[in-house]
């Protein structure tokens, strides 16, 4: 029985539904940069309005929202980095803990595949789906940013950008399986893991707002991939890609662990 390609196949229609909806929201974003960057007096006397810990949330304290890489990168922390991340969370949820919710776990453990085979097929489709929903966005950002923009495309810096928000959405869907997989009951298994993501993304909120929370930095992938910073800088800081390696390596040792242990209950 060939658990990732029949995973892949009932995973493609939502998977192209969240890549669809994402690039429709790219497009509409990125269409209003031509008639906004007009009016570059405006825009920074707007920006001198807004409270300085929303400019300091998003990252626009000296950003250039006039260069539509920075803009796109910006506006990306709701559509991409969030939503993504949403995606990679609910991903978890449907190949794995509905095995326990519909009822269908006695089924397939009953057939000759190990729990880690299962378990390893299962994780297999889910990285695959969130590669593919990552690349056909990223392809269509590209040629979106490329047609709306007026200045040359930094593509070092865009491919960086790109590739944390891989690793971002690989890492969380890795945390989000450990706790499923550490779950009795998969009934609140949503709820579970919408709010592992948003409690992260707070996480990096606070710690951008205030020196007090700085630690905070070390503990949500949110801030490992903050686009922003990486943009700006033009580079992933070696503690936070390491970061990144090492939750998702621990995260799917124990889950390994935890699902080849636990009692399925159906």
């Amino acid at each position: 029985m060939n658990v990732y390609s029949w995973e892949m196949r009932h995973n493609m229609k939502s998977t192209m539904i969240w890549t669809v909806v994402l690039i429709v929201l790219l497009i509409m974003y990125a269409s209003v940069y031509p008639s906004m960057v007009k009016d570059v007096e405006l825009i920074s006397r707007v920006m001198k309005l807004m409270p300085r810990a929303f400019l300091r949330i998003f990252g626009l304290e000296d950003f250039d929202l006039t260069n539509i890489l920075h803009y796109l990168v910006t506006i990306s922390s709701i559509y991409v980095t969030l939503l993504g991340s949403v995606f990679s969370a609910l991903l978890v949820i449907k190949l794995v803990a509905k095995e326990e919710s519909e009822k269908t776990a006695e089924f397939l453990l009953s057939k000759p595949l190990g729990r880690k085979s299962v378990l390893a097929q299962k994780l297999l489709a889910i990285f695959s789906s969130i590669l593919m929903l990552d690349a056909i966005l990223s392809l269509a950002s590209f040629f979106v940013t490329s047609y709306f923009g007026s200045e040359s495309l930094d593509q070092s810096r865009f491919w960086l950008f790109w590739a944390s928000q891989i690793l971002l959405h690989i890492t969380v869907s890795s945390i989000v399986l450990c706790f499923i997989c550490f779950s009795k009951r998969q009934d609140s298994a949503v709820s579970l893991s919408i709010g592992i993501v948003f409690v992260l993304y707070v996480f990096s909120i606070i710690a951008k707002l205030t020196e007090k929370a700085k630690l905070l930095v070390y503990f949500t992938p949110f801030y490992y991939s903050d686009g922003v910073r990486i943009v700006k800088y033009g580079s992933i800081e070696p503690i936070f890609l390491l970061l990144h390696f090492i939750l998702i390596l621990a995260s799917l040792s124990v889950s390994f662990i935890v699902y080849s242990r636990k009692d399925i209950y159906v």
